[in-house]
């Protein structure tokens, strides 16, 4: 949930960039209007502006309520781009040559936005629609008679330097953008390298501790009952010492897979994400959180985690390898730290293997 709120405030903080961008071309076109240049006068550009006001606002609620949350496109950049450039061919048919420079650093600027998501096909596409459509401006202001005027050469000139430029932006701004994309697959790989277990795919350690200590701060604050397992396979060094490391590997990564789908296929307690909960603690120990759980409801998930381990061996390359495991359970007490719940849990774990293994104790 935090990660998709600083997503959205992103593509907010966007919007608003681009509604700045709007803003700068204020004075310009009050310059313009003033000088005779910007042909709808103080009345057709207090409508303009309204106009503009009104789309931003409507694209600034569309992100804002979640309608832009699409996977390509979640800050509706290519509508916006696209929006931008009606807006600058409106105003250009409007203008006079000597400010034509005007629309073509509008649609510069809305262009430069698409560095944050478009692809290359995509910028390409805008390039395209923006050239007919300056086209199509100049044949609708410039009749026949007047194109070959010194005005209409200009305008020539201008669309040649439009093309260029909008071709030059695209190239650049895709090239960015996959850059963009890229860094953000690389690092989050690193973060999944940096919470994974690499041998089983589970949560390691690490992330186990953090999601421990939300869970404290959530039985604090909102009195949510937990509690901690600690379940170890039974006799895992004879598998290693008998059969070597790499079916060891095969047993772990095994065990983790059957545990994982029984979580799932459960009625579970926790309520939540079952993967986030379970998770390799070291070796072949291995600790499962049940937030909500109280009373006997832990002793019967586990029981069920274990009666599942049982039933089938596990195909290795050294063949079917029955698989059992031990396991120690401490329900949360008030105002326990977390270190003293891991200790009274492995506490639990040990007389468990010490009473014979493959079964489960609780440390009340």
């Amino acid at each position: 949930m935090k990660d998709s709120d600083q997503a959205l405030r992103t593509r907010l903080q966007r919007q608003w960039m681009g509604f700045l961008s709007y803003m700068m071309f204020v004075v310009p076109v009050l310059i313009s209007v003033h000088r005779g240049w910007l042909h709808f006068g103080y009345v057709g550009l207090a409508i303009y502006v309204a106009v503009v006001l009104a789309v931003n606002g409507m694209f600034f609620l569309l992100i804002r309520y979640r309608f832009g949350k699409t996977p390509g496109d979640p800050s509706l950049l290519f509508a916006q781009i696209a929006v931008a450039g009606i807006f600058a061919l409106i105003m250009a048919y409007f203008l006079e040559e000597q400010a034509r420079s005007l629309t073509l650093a509008l649609l510069f600027t809305s262009f430069f936005f698409g560095i944050f998501n478009l692809t290359r096909r995509e910028y390409l596409l805008l390039t395209a629609v923006a050239i007919a459509g300056y086209i199509a401006m100049l044949l609708l202001k410039y009749p026949a008679s007047e194109r070959a005027s010194d005005a209409f050469g200009l305008e020539l000139l201008n669309l040649t330097i439009l093309v260029i430029v909008l071709l030059w932006i695209s190239l650049l701004g895709s090239y960015i953008a996959s850059l963009r994309l890229r860094l953000a697959t690389a690092l989050g790989r690193l973060k999944q390298l940096a919470t994974r277990d690499e041998l089983t795919g589970l949560y390691n350690r690490r992330h186990l501790m953090d999601t421990l200590d939300q869970q404290q701060e959530r039985s604090k604050r909102h009195g949510e009952p937990f509690a901690l397992c600690i379940i170890d396979i039974d006799h895992f060094k004879l598998v290693n010492d008998h059969h070597g490391h790499n079916v060891g590997d095969e047993v772990l990564r095994g065990f983790a897979e059957r545990i994982r789908s029984q979580l799932r296929k459960m009625d579970i307690i926790g309520r939540g994400d079952i993967d986030g909960t379970f998770g390799r603690y070291g070796g072949e120990e291995f600790l499962l959180l049940l937030p909500y759980a109280v009373g006997s409801s832990s002793v019967s998930c586990l029981t069920r985690l274990r009666n599942a381990v049982a039933a089938k061996p596990f195909a290795t390359s050294a063949g079917d390898l029955p698989v059992t495991f031990s396991a120690g359970v401490a329900q949360h007490r008030p105002d326990e730290s977390n270190a003293a719940l891991i200790d009274r849990a492995d506490e639990a774990l040990y007389r468990a293997k010490s009473a014979g293994r493959d079964r489960i104790e609780t440390s009340d």
